[in-house]
């Protein structure tokens, strides 16, 4: 469902996903950047057709960042992004040459760059705090890796993530749990080894009857007024993926049960092997006690 909602958002002039449902606008990352690596499973067609488009203009589409999702490095510390105008079809900038009526109407591709001066600090926003994570594992920085998932285990309250835009956001992240942030947290632990089945519940709760993921959700788990778009669809559909692609042999692997459980099935097996040796302790001492004329 969530490809088919991905799917419904692919303009085949262009070669390109637009950002939601009813937009014009088509940014080359993170949007389509992902979209092609979501879909590669479940339209290789589609997905190739992007990756022609996104890798005619603009360098397979990396923009510094959200490539870690895909294997390839990225330098970190992650510096703030920048927006480039790749078309604008009313100013007569096009985009492969395509017109607006071989696009189904006029359009503008944008594309986002981690390549501005600033840098994100350390910690303080959950998507990049994985993106830097991915980074550190693929440099086998084992200790920066931990130092990046114990900040996002203290962000995470079972429920979701919350960092400064949750904390002090705008109106439309300010007290509401981002969906692709969460999707990211999941991957993260599953990549790094750490993940414990049944944190993607509030994840599959965002998804939409006709596929797509919403955005956000408030905490009760609704919606919260939110819409759902390419970038948080294709990055949930990644997540999702990470986790039906685990090497483990079991669906629940040993370890990825939780202590307490552990812990009281331990308890309750060392408690019934008391229970059995005192019953034999005290039916050989009745025996003895009977006398040699009683069997």
């Amino acid at each position: 469902m969530a490809c088919s909602f991905l799917k419904g958002l692919y303009n085949p002039s262009l070669g390109l996903v637009r950002s939601g449902p009813n937009s014009r606008v088509y940014y080359i990352a993170s949007d389509n950047l992902l979209a092609e690596k979501a879909l590669s499973s479940c339209d290789p067609t589609v997905s190739k057709a992007i990756n022609q488009s996104i890798s005619s203009c603009c360098n397979k589409g990396y923009d510094a960042m959200h490539e870690a999702l895909l294997g390839a490095g990225i330098h970190v510390p992650i510096n703030n992004s920048a927006i480039y105008t790749v078309a604008n079809s009313t100013t007569s900038k096009l985009f492969r040459g395509v017109t607006p009526t071989a696009a189904g109407g006029n359009y503008t591709v944008l594309r986002e760059v981690h390549n501005a001066t600033g840098i994100f600090p350390d910690c303080t926003y959950a998507d990049v705090t994985v993106y830097t994570a991915l980074e550190l594992k693929l440099e086998g920085n084992t200790t920066g890796v931990q130092h990046e998932r114990d900040c996002l285990s203290l962000m995470f309250d079972g429920k979701g993530l919350i960092d400064e835009s949750f904390k002090d956001g705008s109106g439309s992240e300010h007290g509401i749990y981002q969906t692709y942030k969460l999707a990211l947290y999941l991957y993260a632990l599953q990549v790094t080894g750490s993940y414990y089945y049944g944190e993607e519940d509030n994840l599959f709760r965002t998804q939409g009857p006709d596929g797509g993921f919403h955005t956000g959700y408030d905490q009760l788990g609704t919606y919260a007024g939110t819409q759902e778009n390419a970038e948080t669809t294709s990055i949930a559909i990644l997540a999702i993926s990470s986790l039906s692609t685990s090497p483990f042999p079991f669906p629940f692997p040993l370890f990825s049960i939780p202590p307490w459980t552990i812990y009281l099935f331990i308890g309750l097996a060392a408690t019934a092997v008391v229970l059995v040796i005192t019953i034999i302790f005290l039916d050989q001492r009745k025996r003895g006690n009977a006398g040699p004329g009683i069997k």
